[in-house]
């Protein structure tokens, strides 16, 4: 197969689509696809990724670290170079820019278009504008292009209520992220062992992540439950940092709260992943969250919430550990996990079990359903 991907997320971007991009492209070529991407140039020269063949278009910057792309300053430069790849299908992974083309250049050239949901967007989107009604108008661009498309998934059942609840009619089929333990070891990146209870958060910071309610939280751990023998670290960058430092300030958290920066080797980070006691994980924005999935297999046990994407896949107090997403209960579950050293314990040791595809059955899974809507595609034209 020829896959063209349309997206506005990928290198230099940081986050989890570009992520899954990045490691699900080199599997899809190793089993014999070629595969084209086609995404912002994020205002940067020699970007390029070895190994991955790359259209990059023109851009504008969104927020701290999102990009949207503007195919219509290169139309004729987009189609002719879609002619010359020859794609059997265009597969878009966002809601903007890139996504309008992808319908465009799929309507142009009789392919199937086929889309995937990774992010919940009127969070994003209401973060970004402060405004329920533009964010509404998105909502309702999103859906129109989501309707359009030929067929569509998503990466959790969460992900997929919430699709349906922006008004998607179409079917979703869901498939999940897969977990790549082969850059997941501990044998040489140990850190120094502590007394404190260590708790851990990975992922950018913006409000949608919730380490701000986490931090309400251990304040409550702290000054409520007179529970002080603990630290708090905070792995990643992001524009509400200033604001979760402040935070931290006025919860008098200082001596308990550090803030790690983003950390872009990998055997550092799985070091802090194996340090750490407990992952606090919050968010009710992730759909599948891959630091989750990088958690579970160095045994670190992640505090997720009930009824979200990030806890479809933990059973709770075997794979990890649930809560209602509300302060109450979530400092209460805390509590229990610190003080309960057998359950901990218990949990720990089987978080690695935590059930989670391989990468590379992953991206069976996707060939397959490729290679399926073609053919489905197909046939409709010659009916």
């Amino acid at each position: 197969m020829n896959i063209a991907i349309f997206t506005d997320s990928f290198y230099p971007g940081p986050g989890g689509t570009e992520n899954v991009i990045k490691t699900i492209v080199p599997l899809f070529e190793q089993k014999g696809d070629k595969v084209r991407i086609y995404c912002p140039d994020y205002h940067q020269k020699n970007q390029n990724l070895k190994n991955y063949d790359i259209f990059r278009i023109p851009s504008i910057k969104l927020t701290y670290c999102d990009m949207i792309a503007l195919p219509s300053l290169v139309k004729g430069k987009l189609l002719r170079d879609l002619k010359q790849f020859q794609p059997d299908l265009i597969y878009f992974t966002t809601a903007s820019g890139t996504a309008k083309w992808a319908l465009k250049m799929g309507k142009k050239l009789n392919l199937p278009v086929i889309a995937t949901l990774h992010t919940k967007f009127h969070m994003a989107w209401y973060e970004s504008t402060k405004s329920h009604f533009i964010t509404y108008l998105m909502l309702k661009s999103l859906v129109r292009k989501f309707n359009k498309a030929f067929s569509v998934t998503a990466v959790s059942f969460d992900t997929a209520k919430v699709l349906k609840s922006y008004g998607c009619k179409n079917e979703i089929t869901v498939i999940k992220n897969g977990m790549d333990k082969k850059n997941l070891d501990i044998t040489e990146c140990s850190m120094p062992i502590k007394d404190n209870f260590i708790f851990l958060f990975c992922g950018r910071l913006i409000k949608s992540k919730q380490v701000q309610f986490s931090l309400k939280c251990l304040k409550n751990v702290k000054n409520t439950y007179n529970f002080n023998n603990f630290n708090f670290w905070i792995i990643g960058d992001g524009p509400y940092k200033k604001k979760l430092e402040k935070l931290v300030k006025k919860y008098d958290l200082q001596n308990n709260v550090t803030f790690l920066g983003y950390l872009n080797d990998r055997k550092l980070l799985n070091g802090y992943y194996n340090a750490a006691n407990l992952m606090l994980f919050p968010s009710d924005f992730d759909c599948d969250s891959l630091v989750v999935l990088e958690a579970s297999a160095l045994q670190l046990p992640t505090l997720a919430l009930k009824n979200y994407g990030c806890g479809e896949r933990i059973e709770d107090n075997v794979t990890g550990f649930l809560s209602e997403f509300n302060e109450k209960a979530y400092t209460k579950r805390i509590l229990e996990i610190i003080n309960n050293k057998e359950l901990y314990d218990k949990v720990r040791q089987n978080t690695s079990s935590l059930k989670a595809e391989t990468w590379d059955e992953v991206s069976d899974h996707y060939r397959e359903y490729f290679k399926n809507k073609i053919e489905e595609f197909k046939k409709g034209q010659q009916n």
